[in-house]
């Protein structure tokens, strides 16, 4: 078995020395010693070490406990090893739910037992969440409701099981006068385990040398699946019954003799980390239950518009007749032509001035191909307040196999504001929002940009896109997106054209209209306290960006569009990649349709922003019909089938060629000669035609899919 890993933060450096020979000796590893909070936070989300082991005074602005709860946050047990006892430090510590609090000076053994118990009880958790994902809350994972029987501002209640009777009555009163309810003490292993069952405690305090057929871990093992915690209490720490007790996952271990303050904070911290995993477990069950109903709903909803297609399939087909198509298509043809016409009004122009500090991220995934491109052309920005840098890099490498790791190593040599926080299996691979989530919680910045792992930009894109943020419910704004590799093949210049149409008519219409534009994933900048409000990005959801601009809609904020700042990305150049890519957009796009259409319709915001709205999350849809309308009328005009389409002319006239004239705006709107503007129109109209068989791959996706993941496009550079 690979050794466990402990970062020491220590501001001694005489003392982390010391720390580090005692550790190698006991067979962890030491990847790391740090003297500050800040660099704590840095390493400990770069090296993902299994423990921490925290001083609480450090050098810098941040203390250990500041800290340890950025470090915690990302998953990672944290110890306290201070000199600091007192009443005032413990609660600070104890909020960040800490996995133990060594006091100094401290026993050798102290420390080996605090570690290992640590790594144990954490890895029982991490376990325990991997069982929820695939089984549920319930069916096989413990879970205790006594904590919603008891307040936390009440006493903790404790039950002692020892067999000495004078350890007994002292720990009794010592416990009693630091505000404990003692329960019951026992001395009997069969009789504990009685006990434990009718008092249900907070909190078993375990010698492990007890009277009768069994031993304190014995009971441990017996009341494991009661969820309540227990700290060893004993004068046997050698190697065997260590290592017996420690596969129990206790909350603490501590060897007698004991000093009180010793034993108030083990029992403090371990009430407070079962109390903090019992909330992130529930927490974590209720969002798996909610995403289970949600995958309900998109099942039945693919399941009812299915039925609906082949209904009027069928219909089509027996009575020869689509006047039905070109009623629908009229919908989206009225509403293309009027977003094409707001388009044409100039947006209102930025008039912010402040210059907030900006943190960038990047989840990259076997990126090696681009990710040093992408990062230098970041670290070129030319944003600095008070002649100081007014930015941070956070690439967050979730899970790379390739050489992506070893590409991030170098730069963050050449660049000292290059953060980078790796995640490793299990929790690699879930999907874009959870990597994101990680970066913003050792952010620094008071606005988010998000950016790909193949961006390249210009350095004055933040200060083009920065003043765009002027207004207090702006909670985000999005760059335009352009491809660099356009000119490839006709592929990546439909791309191009694509893009050109979203940008330069969608998303400007939206901007003119409410300022309700949609996020991309590539060059997008959110504040943070509205990412926070809505508590991160969708770890589930399959298109994260969209999923969190109906968030930000639906609770009345405004999302603007800053056509000067442009984010070039790689197109996709092979079609097979590119379909693939495209299933997964139409299957969030479904998604996010079919989950949020009742609560959009419910939110407290403009009729015409829910409209428009809903308008973009079916316009997939729509689309589909449109080409399908095209298909037909080809067919009827070479008189390979005929079908009737008895609809008023001027109905067909419009549905026919709504399509064309956004279509034309975009491109023109990037000075393409007007021939050029015609042949990439008529290239797009025969591009677009792949949407029909996207539309029925992504309802197979949707209906055969059991959960989702960070399916990612390959970058090549190129």
């Amino acid at each position: 078995m690979k050794p466990a890993s402990v970062l020491i933060v220590e501001d001694e450096m005489v003392t982390a020395l010391d720390l580090q020979a005692k550790l190698v000796n006991i067979g962890f590893t030491v990847p790391s010693i740090v003297n500050s909070g800040e660099e704590a936070v840095n390493m400990a989300a770069e090296l993902r070490p299994d423990v921490v082991l925290m001083d609480i005074v450090l050098q810098g602005e941040v203390d250990g406990i500041q800290a340890a709860k950025k470090i915690s946050s990302l998953d990672i047990p944290v110890v306290f090893l201070t000199a600091y006892s007192d009443e005032k430090t413990l609660q600070r510590a104890k909020s960040t739910s800490p996995y133990g609090y060594i006091i100094k000076p401290y026993p050798d053994k102290d420390l080996e037992l605090a570690l290992e118990t640590a790594i144990q009880k954490h890895q029982e958790y991490r376990d325990k969440v991997e069982l929820i994902r695939y089984k549920g809350l319930g069916k096989g994972v413990p879970l205790t409701s006594q904590d919603d029987e008891i307040s936390w501002e009440e006493r903790p209640r404790i039950l002692i099981v020892e067999d000495e009777i004078i350890t007994a009555m002292d720990l009794t009163a010592q416990l009693s006068d630091k505000g404990y309810l003692v329960v019951d003490t026992v001395a009997n292993g069969q009789e504990a385990i009685q006990k434990v069952e009718l008092f249900r405690p907070d909190l078993v305090l375990m010698d492990i040398v007890l009277s009768g057929e069994l031993d304190g871990i014995s009971v441990a093992e017996h009341i494991h699946d009661l969820d309540i915690p227990v700290v060893f209490l004993s004068a046997y720490t050698d190697d065997a019954t260590v290592e017996r007790a420690i596969k129990t996952s206790p909350y603490g271990y501590l060897p007698k003799p004991y000093q009180i303050d010793e034993l108030y904070s083990t029992l403090e911290t371990a009430l407070q980390q079962h109390r903090s995993e019992t909330d992130r477990i529930k927490k974590i069950d209720q969002k798996i239950t909610t995403k289970e109903g949600e995958m309900v709903i998109e099942k039945t909803a693919v399941f009812f518009i299915s039925a609906i297609i082949i209904s009027l399939i069928v219909y089509s087909l027996a009575t020869r007749s689509m006047t039905w198509l070109m009623y629908l298509l009229f919908i989206p043809a009225i509403y293309n032509l009027f977003i094409v016409g707001i388009s044409l009004k100039k947006p209102s122009p930025p008039g912010g001035k402040d210059q907030p500090f900006v943190s960038i991220l990047i989840p990259a995934h076997n990126e090696e191909f681009t990710i040093e491109r992408c990062v230098r052309s970041l670290a070129e920005l030319d944003y600095y307040a008070d002649g100081k840098r007014n930015y941070e890099i956070i690439v967050i490498n979730d899970g790379s196999t390739d050489k992506t790791g070893e590409v991030l190593a170098r730069l963050k040599g050449e660049f000292e504001y290059l953060r980078i926080v790796t995640r490793k299996p299990p929790r690699a691979g879930r999907g874009k929002g959870y990597v994101l989530n990680d970066g913003v919680r050792i952010c620094q910045g008071e606005v988010i940009a998000v950016f790909d792992a193949d961006a390249r930009i210009d350095p004055d894109f933040l200060g083009k896109i920065i003043p765009y943020l002027d207004e207090e419910d702006v909670a985000g704004v999005q760059a335009r997106v352009r491809m660099y590799n356009a000119d490839r093949n006709l592929l990546t210049l439909m791309r191009e054209v694509e893009f050109s149409i979203f940008g330069n008519v969608i998303l400007r219409a939206r901007d003119v209209m409410g300022k309700s534009g949609f996020l991309g994933g590539n060059g997008q900048l959110t504040r943070k306290k509205f990412v926070e409000d809505i508590e991160g990005w969708d770890g589930f959801a399959v298109t994260e960006d969209l999923n969190m601009s109906v968030k930000l809609i639906m609770d009345g904020n405004k999302i603007r569009y800053c056509p000067e700042a442009v984010v070039w990305q790689e197109a996709v150049p092979e079609w097979k990649a590119f379909f693939r890519q495209r299933v997964r957009w139409a299957t969030g796009n479904l998604e996010t349709l079919f989950v949020y259409l009742a609560p959009l319709i419910d939110a407290k915001i403009p009729l015409y922003k829910k409209v428009d709205s809903i308008q973009y999350l079916v316009f997939l849809l729509f689309t589909v019909f449109v080409m399908l309308g095209y298909i037909v009328a080809i067919l009827n005009l070479t008189y390979v089938a005929r079908f009737s389409m008895e609809a008023p002319v001027i109905i067909g006239l419009i549905s026919t060629v709504a399509f064309f004239p956004g279509v034309l705006l975009g491109i023109r709107r990037d000075k393409v000669g007007v021939l050029r503007s015609l042949v990439r129109a008529v290239e797009y109209w025969a591009y677009c035609l792949y949407l029909i068989p996207l539309f029925f791959a992504a309802f197979i996706h949707m209906l055969t899919r059991k959960e989702r993941s960070w399916a990612k496009t390959k970058h090549t550079g190129d």
